[in-house]
């Protein structure tokens, strides 16, 4: 039995005992507890359960009239909302269950609820009314000298600098819940407390003192037994080496975090530790395997809702299909990596408007502070001026007094809001360098796609020119030319029309593709006979040129393809073949098994390649046309086609060549298993 399925048959026993106890309990307030109980643990594997459990709770609680049960139900409501990221709901919840905690004058639980809704503010994107969250519940906490929830309070408002990047500040604050977690001698809390600090040390460029801290919380954790705990810190060290340039390291630690994360089943953990795999397999220019890691750290985002990972690995897979040469599908993932990212910038204007709304409050209230100062140097004066007569000198005191304790109030918003300015001044010159560098992108996104149109319009152009030429010869001079003059001007006029139809239809099936209106849908296909129809399809072309084409496909062969992808492949593939081959030349297709894969090669004993045109052949930024051996056109755009829809299959297409010895293109797809 794995870590995961031991955990929930512990989790299964727990909660089946709590039922029973159930079943025997007549007090309602006891109920309330029970359910409460058995709510926490379902929160871990089925939270539908959960909140029927904490529906009956709150139920009972409102019928006992308990103040305390109902507020600890809402404040439990709340944190299940919170799991289940309906932040919204969590901070209604939370705050009716605050209203409870204020009647009851139980500032231990109203602290611990401020600490709660910051963190959904956070979540929300709300950093303003995170902090102010977190402030209220620091202020609490001290003035009842409650450590634990001081160090909370630390651990996530540096949390809060560390989601934006103000690693100095962020690593200060840990350090200072690190202080109190020593003082308390709590272990979870120190072995956390070393990894952020880790965190905000390798982020700030300090990366070989953060991998001793990394090191340092992993044996705390490996005491208790906390796998979660080690699998977080193996990820982190991996990364940490990632950019040490260290990748057999990195990958060393990445393998040991991706099994204890397999083992719990903690899917967030998952992506983020495949897209550090596939981060260092694109820089050990493994990108097939970067590929690979991207797709299942991608669907594993996608299943949790996890924007930011899921345009990471749009990036990563972009990046990945441009080592490989395949600058159509690295454009795709790039243009569905800024797609992603437009989204994010959006949440970020809404941050920018709050920004400005909490900067101008800071503004009123620093006009506040200086009042203040002012009417104080003036209390000062009177004071002096008065201090002879007793009665007068005594109510002087008392207003002095009064206001030195307001004063001292608004010195402590005074650094909250300085504090509060800084922090925003550092979100808006962020922002500003995300905005710059997504401009960029698309620049360069735009400057490929028009190069890219100006070539297919340039193809299309000469045979409509050929094609309205001849036609136009033909009218003038009709009665000049004879049957056979017509026939072969016929002749041409058809040729150009044929090309023309096959480039519109790589044009609009290449077109479908790159909109995402391209459905992929394998299924068994025989591989010979595939071939086969496609050969008969393009007999014609062949017969033309007295060109013999061999299928030698064996029979059984079955493949795991997209019938009109692979349509399409081979229809290019032998297309070219035939148009780069001699008058009586030979055209072969034949296959081979590969492991899982089986390998096709389309073969002629044409013209051949020389080793530029190989390397520009499938680069989508190299699309020109050549000339067949009969003068037949096309526009290169078949090639890239092929690369598409192989790379989508999870294959690979190649070529080898000679000039004047032909060329071999080959390509590999899945094997059918049933």
């Amino acid at each position: 039995m794995g870590f995961s399925s031991l955990l929930m048959a512990q989790e299964t026993a727990e909660i089946n005992k709590l039922k029973k106890e159930l079943q025997h309990e007549l007090v309602d307030t006891s109920k309330v507890t029970i359910h409460l109980k058995i709510a926490n643990l379902y929160l871990k594997s089925n939270t539908d359960s959960a909140f029927v459990n904490l529906s009956k709770a709150l139920a009972l609680a409102k019928k006992a009239n308990d103040q305390s049960k109902i507020a600890q139900t809402l404040n439990k409501i709340g944190y299940y909302y919170e799991k289940t990221v309906n932040y919204k709901n969590a901070i209604k919840n939370y705050k009716d269950a605050f209203l409870i905690y204020e009647k009851l004058k139980d500032k231990k639980k109203m602290a611990m609820v401020y600490n709660s809704l910051g963190i959904n503010y956070s979540e929300l994107y709300a950093e303003d009314r995170a902090i102010e969250n977190y402030l209220k519940s620091l202020n609490l906490n001290k003035e009842i000298l409650n450590k634990d929830g001081i160090a909370s309070n630390y651990t996530n408002i540096g949390n809060l600098y560390y989601q934006e990047e103000n690693y100095g500040l962020a690593e200060k604050y840990f350090r200072d819940a690190l202080l109190i977690y020593e003082k308390l001698k709590n272990k979870y809390g120190i072995s956390s407390s070393y990894t952020n600090i880790a965190n905000a040390m390798a982020d700030n460029g300090k990366v070989a003192e953060g991998l001793n801290y990394y090191k340092k919380s992993i044996a705390i954790e490996e005491e208790l037994g906390y796998q979660y705990g080690i699998a977080i810190n193996y990820n982190n060290i991996g990364d940490c080496y990632i950019n040490l340039k260290q990748y057999k390291e990195a990958m060393g630690y990445l393998d040991k975090a991706m099994k204890i994360a397999d083992s719990l089943g903690e899917r967030d953990l998952q992506s983020i530790v495949l897209l550090n795999i596939s981060d260092v397999e694109n820089k050990r220019k493994r990108f097939q395997s970067a590929i690979y890691a991207a797709r299942e750290s991608y669907a594993i985002a996608d299943l949790i809702g996890n924007l930011d990972y899921k345009s990471e690995n749009l990036l990563q897979a972009s990046i990945a299909y441009e080592g490989l040469g395949d600058n159509v599908l690295a454009l795709k993932r790039l243009k569905e990596y800024t797609a992603i990212k437009d989204s994010l910038l959006k949440m970020d204007r809404v941050k920018k408007i709050k920004l400005f709304n909490t900067l101008n409050e800071l503004e009123k209230s620093q006009y506040t502070i200086t009042d203040l100062s002012k009417t104080s140097e003036e209390a000062q004066s009177n004071y002096e001026k008065e201090k002879k007569y007793t009665h007068i000198l005594i109510i002087a005191i008392v207003i002095f007094a009064f206001l030195l304790i307001l004063l001292i109030q608004q010195n402590a918003s005074k650094k909250k809001a300085f504090s509060l300015l800084e922090f925003k001044n550092y979100q808006v010159h962020k922002m500003k360098d995300e905005i710059d560098g997504q401009s960029d992108k698309l620049k360069l996104l735009n400057s490929t796609k028009d190069k890219f149109f100006s070539i297919i319009a340039h193809d299309l152009k000469n045979p409509f020119n050929s094609i309205a030429g001849f036609t136009d010869l033909m009218i003038e001079n009709n009665e000049i030319y004879d049957e056979t003059k017509r026939l072969k001007f016929l002749k041409i006029i058809k040729g150009s029309t044929a090309k023309v139809s096959n480039l519109l239809d790589n044009l609009l099936i290449w077109a479908n593709s790159q909109s995402g209106n391209l459905k992929f849908n394998p299924k068994n296909i025989n591989l010979a006979q595939q071939v086969s129809n496609v050969v008969s399809f393009l007999e014609i072309q062949a017969i033309n040129k007295d060109i013999s084409i061999l299928n030698k496909v064996e029979k059984n062969v079955f493949v795991k393809a997209d019938e009109n992808m692979l349509d399409t492949i081979l229809r290019n593939l032998i297309s070219n073949a035939i148009k780069f081959t001699q008058p009586k030349g030979e055209i072969q297709i034949f296959s081979s098994l590969k492991k899982d894969f089986v390998e096709i090669t389309v073969k002629d004993n044409g013209v051949g390649m020389t080793e530029v045109e190989i390397a520009a052949i499938f680069n989508v930024n190299e699309i020109s046309s050549t000339l067949g051996t009969s003068n037949e056109q096309g526009s290169g755009l078949g090639l890239i086609l092929c690369k598409d829809f192989v790379e989508s299959h999870g294959g690979k297409i190649w070529v080898k060549s000679a000039v004047n010895e032909g060329s071999e293109f080959k390509f590999t797809l899945p094997i059918w298993k049933d």
